[in-house]
């Protein structure tokens, strides 16, 4: 039992330190891989903690009943006046044993003599009561009290273990899988800025304003309608929704900016803003500088992207290898010494 309260303590002193934001950990502070966390674990011990406590108990007190053969064969944990415990066999009717257990040091059945003397006075008072349902455990022996219970049953400290264990896997797999979407949103904004900036300097080429670029590459986005949604895109709509509901354009181009939360769209939307309060002349120019070094990124970008396949795919080629070596040399062998 006190495995289960040292689990609930740890978890309770986990959560206070999560939610109070004194606990961070590394790639683990995703909130629902914490909430997923506790409810597993909470759950999990629970369940071993009512499994523990409906064991080794003897449920129905000391009246056993009988098998439809009206006999009662089961193993107990017995202890006289309190002393030292030790497990004891009992058959009742009381009948010859073919293999005897061995002792247990220092226990009941360690005296041979009182674990006899003990199953004999179970059978006599079973004898006694002669009950046709049920059998009988005495309470007292010899002026002694007699305290019974089924062994031990460490299943609920298990099943405790194993959802601690289980929940802090399902944690760490969940950070995983939000660290690769992260990640899979960074790539696939890197790869949508090159078209989008180009794009958008050749409608400010043919001129466009800068809120009419923003409406034309929208409304090209919603005609499409890709399966697959691009956040780049969908970033945009939003930032034409919020400048048609009333919101300034340049606070509409800060929070684009914002929500991308790159550096390459941070930039563009600081280039947007300052065309807005300093009337530059030049955003065509800046916009295509942009541009090329956008396209330029890109390119780096394909090259490590393509010596990281090639480095992956040196294994599967290496396996290959040794899969032609064996066709090759197994029936060279297999000839030679034949």
């Amino acid at each position: 039992m006190w495995i289960h309260v040292i689990l609930f303590l740890l978890i309770l002193i986990i959560a206070v330190l999560w939610f109070m934001g004194w606990l961070h950990l590394e790639g683990l502070d995703d909130e629902k891989g914490r909430k997923l966390f506790l409810l597993v674990a909470l759950l999990g011990n629970l369940f071993g903690m009512v499994l523990t406590l409906s064991s080794g108990g003897m449920g129905e007190g000391y009246r056993l009943v009988k098998e439809e053969d009206l006999t009662y064969e089961q193993k107990f944990q017995v202890s006289i006046e309190g002393g030292e415990s030790g497990q004891l066999y009992v058959q009742i009717p009381e009948k010859n044993l073919k293999e005897e257990e061995e002792p247990t040091p220092g226990s009941v059945e360690s005296n041979v003599s009182w674990q006899q003397d003990l199953r004999e006075a179970v059978a006599e008072f079973n004898e006694k009561k002669e009950d046709p349902d049920y059998y009988y455990l005495p309470q007292e022996w010899d002026g002694k009290k007699l305290v019974w219970e089924y062994p031990s049953d460490h299943t609920g400290s298990i099943i405790a273990a194993l959802s601690l264990i289980m929940a802090v896997m399902l944690l760490i797999k969940k950070s995983r899988e939000e660290a690769e979407l992260r990640q899979k949103r960074y790539e696939e904004l890197l790869l949508d800025y090159p078209a989008l900036i180009m794009k958008f300097t050749l409608l400010i080429q043919a001129g466009m304003t800068v809120r009419k670029a923003f409406q034309k590459i929208a409304l090209d986005y919603r005609r499409k309608k890709p399966r697959k949604k691009r956040i780049a895109y969908e970033e945009i709509l939003v930032t034409c929704y919020e400048m048609e509901s009333g919101i300034s354009e340049a606070e509409a181009y800060r929070r684009y900016g914002e929500r991308c939360g790159q550096m390459k769209y941070k930039t563009f939307a600081t280039l947007l803003i300052q065309n807005l309060q300093k009337g530059s002349r030049r955003l065509a120019d800046m916009l295509e500088t942009e541009s090329v070094e956008a396209w330029e990124e890109r390119k780096r970008h394909a090259r490590v992207a393509g010596e990281t396949a090639s480095t992956k795919l040196l294994l599967p080629m290496v396996m290959m290898l040794m899969v032609v070596m064996a066709l090759i040399m197994i029936p060279a062998f297999l000839s030679f010494y034949g």
